[in-house]
């Protein structure tokens, strides 16, 4: 018998009360139904339990496509997503999606198996032997850790759900033993079950009125909201409201308020028009937001008057931008504090007048349409005949952080799947894979360029077998676009980023999917016959490089 079956045998022997299943069980207990990654030798009792406790595996094609689809997952279900990957390789092909999940604040929990105690860093040819796992994991995550028993790892979950709520939300991997994976192990029901995560943590009462004081005096107030804001809630349009403030986001905090709203100003803090409006606030709040360079294309925002940062972590609120004022904890208790007392301060005030946004929307969308006049109208196109709830996933492709952050106006957050800060290739058509799963009611559709969506054309056969409705738009420059522009500005010949392409039709019909064509004038009907269209779909648009 050789050694792959052998350990296979012993496996199908074990128990069924292992650490396996109070791993699984417990996160059951979460609300976690739904799990994104690749069946191995090593990983078997994670899955063994996952009929018994209603949990759906999705088996990707690639492990890093499991990371990205329970990112996408997780931004559209509210809980973290899980991977699930066999040791050695599976685990370290995840690391992007983990990285990603990291760079741009987002709950997620790794599971992989491990060498059996007493054969760490023992070098002789195991089969996926790795020399560091952990560290080499923990090195990119917020926390990786190889436990020693079911009841480590159950309270290593527990504990991720706590940071999730009451912290800046990092990725968690935690490596099981195989010994300790397969071994009966002592626990009880009790022990398993999800535990109270407590209320959100207010700022100092009397921070929060200091705040309120300054923002309510304030002519020209701003809001800028983060994806650490999303946690307001309705209450983040109250208090814009209530301060007559407009709202800027970030792409992460894209849909804080709906960007329909006379008060939003979208998620375009990358444009001059932009950082020129935020230099002339006399009162700044700042919400859940790190300001970084990936957000502002190196812009300046620093403006004249006061500035007021609500963060979660402490540390990020003096990133960047240096506050005034400081209001540490988290965004859903926060913002309801100030509108309670901005509703004290503002009494015996005159009432706000409605202010005039419409020179800056001018500007705005004047400045969004000139960077890409050709990717503007493409976006246009296609939102015009999206329903209002769809879901769209983007990657980081110029279609994207050229056109859809600007002219894709989301009615709620989370409506763009993307990740500002990583700016990864291949995280599209997994995201969106994720997002249909998680909602399958509302419409998803992924817009992405050729380059980023041959980093993980293989999930087109996920969403295949899954047999999801998912419309994939790719529109074609033939490469690599924004290399391409990159080496002309420094005046290098065009190298390496002319790509030979498949006939993508084609491509689409071989995976069981439908394949379109389109051309710019037909794009908005070719869309709609997509959204109709039963299991995924691929709409091919070339346009000139």
């Amino acid at each position: 018998m050789t050694a792959h079956a052998t350990e296979e045998a012993g496996m199908q022997t074990q128990p069924r009360r292992n650490a396996g299943y109070a791993i699984m069980a417990t996160l059951r207990n979460y609300g976690i139904d739904t799990v994104f990654g690749i069946p191995g030798t090593h990983n078997l009792e994670f899955y063994r339990h996952l009929e018994e406790l209603a949990i759906k595996p999705v088996t990707t094609r690639h492990e890093q496509g499991a990371s990205y689809g329970a990112d996408g997952w997780s931004l559209t279900r509210g809980l973290p997503g899980v991977v699930v990957t066999t040791s050695g390789p599976g685990l370290l092909n995840s690391l992007s999606g983990a990285a990603t999940a990291y760079a741009e604040s987002r709950p997620m929990i790794l599971l992989s198996p491990g060498r059996p105690r007493g054969q760490e860093f023992r070098d002789i040819g195991a089969l996926h032997e790795t020399k560091n796992p952990t560290g080499a994991v923990g090195a990119i995550v917020g926390v990786s850790r190889r436990v020693n028993s079911a009841l480590e790892a159950v309270e290593m979950i527990h504990n991720a759900f706590v940071s999730f709520k009451h912290s800046r939300p990092r990725p968690v991997h935690i490596e099981v033993p195989l010994d300790v994976l397969e071994a009966e192990a002592e626990f009880t029901d009790a022990d398993l079950q999800a535990r109270p995560l407590g209320s959100p943590q207010p700022a100092p009462a009397h921070d929060v009125a200091r705040a309120a004081e300054l923002l309510a005096q304030a002519e020209r107030p701003l809001i800028i909201a983060g994806g650490g804001s999303l946690a307001a809630g309705e209450s983040l349009l109250e208090l814009a409201e209530l301060l007559e403030a407009p709202v800027i986001t970030s792409v992460n905090g894209k849909g804080a308020i709906p960007e329909k709203h006379r008060l939003s100003l979208g998620a375009d803090l990358r444009l001059t028009a932009a950082h020129s409006f935020c230099r002339e606030a006399d009162a700044t709040l700042i919400v859940g937001s790190k300001i970084g360079e990936a957000e502002l294309w190196e812009g300046d925002i620093r403006p004249d008057g006061p500035v007021i940062r609500v963060d979660i972590v402490r540390d990020q609120m003096l990133t960047n931008i240096t506050p005034d004022l400081e209001l540490p904890g988290n965004s859903a208790a926060v913002i309801p504090q100030l509108v309670e007392a901005v509703g004290k301060a503002s009494e015996g005030r005159p009432e706000r007048e409605r202010r005039d946004l419409q020179p800056v929307f001018d500007a705005l969308d004047e400045e969004g349409r000139a960077i890409a006049p050709e990717l503007a109208q493409l976006n246009e196109l296609i939102m015009d005949v999206l329903p209002e709830d769809t879901i769209i996933s983007g990657d980081s492709s110029q279609v994207t952080y050229m056109g859809t952050t600007t002219f894709y106006r989301a009615p709620r957050p989370n409506s763009l799947l993307y990740m500002a800060t990583y700016a990864t290739l291949g995280y599209g058509l997994p995201a969106a894979v994720g997002a249909k799963i998680a909602a399958p009611e509302r419409p998803v559709v992924c817009l992405l360029g050729d380059g980023a969506l041959m980093f993980a054309i293989q999930e087109l056969m996920t969403a295949v077998e899954q047999r999801l409705d998912l419309p994939i738009i790719c529109v074609d420059n033939g490469g690599y676009g924004e290399i391409r522009a990159n080496e002309e500005a420094r005046q290098i010949a065009p190298t390496a980023v002319d790509l030979v392409q498949p006939d993508w039709v084609k491509l689409a019909e071989g995976f069981g999917a439908t394949g379109f064509s389109a051309t710019v004038d037909t794009l908005a009907e070719t869309v709609t016959k997509a959204l109709g269209t039963k299991g995924p779909s691929l709409i091919h648009l070339r346009i000139d490089a």
